[in-house]
């Protein structure tokens, strides 16, 4: 793991918890508003979808907090999200090389086949 070299970097801003009673985990505050624009964008995507959506929503906390897990690993204080959603962007509107050849388009028809016949004997 790098570690940056600041002193003011090396603190991580993570809430514990109420004092006196900590949590079992450590986040980042970065990571509850993460985590709470995902579930409310997922709640926003399964009102929208012919979906229904489960009393309490396990699945769609257990799907936001891996994702939220999984987005805090990317975004750090040395790449913010606004530098990670920019470079998601210019990724996707880069040009690609074409690849060499070209697709090949078969039909069953155009394919022959002997008909085998087992001699009787």
């Amino acid at each position: 793991m790098i570690r940056p070299d600041d002193e003011v970097y090396r603190v991580d801003a993570v809430w514990l918890g109420p004092q006196g009673m900590t949590l079992p985990w450590s986040a980042r505050y970065s990571a509850y508003g993460i985590w709470l624009t995902l579930f409310v964008t997922v709640l926003l995507v399964e009102a929208v979808l012919p979906m229904s959506i489960s009393i309490p929503p396990v699945w769609e906390v257990v799907l936001t907090i891996l994702a939220t897990y999984a987005l805090t690993g990317v975004i750090d204080h040395e790449r913010p999200l606004a530098s990670v959603v920019h470079l998601v962007r210019i990724e996707m509107r880069t040009p690609r090389a074409r690849k060499a050849g070209r697709p090949v388009r078969v039909s069953a028809t155009q394919i022959r086949s002997r008909s085998h016949h087992a001699a009787a004997s």
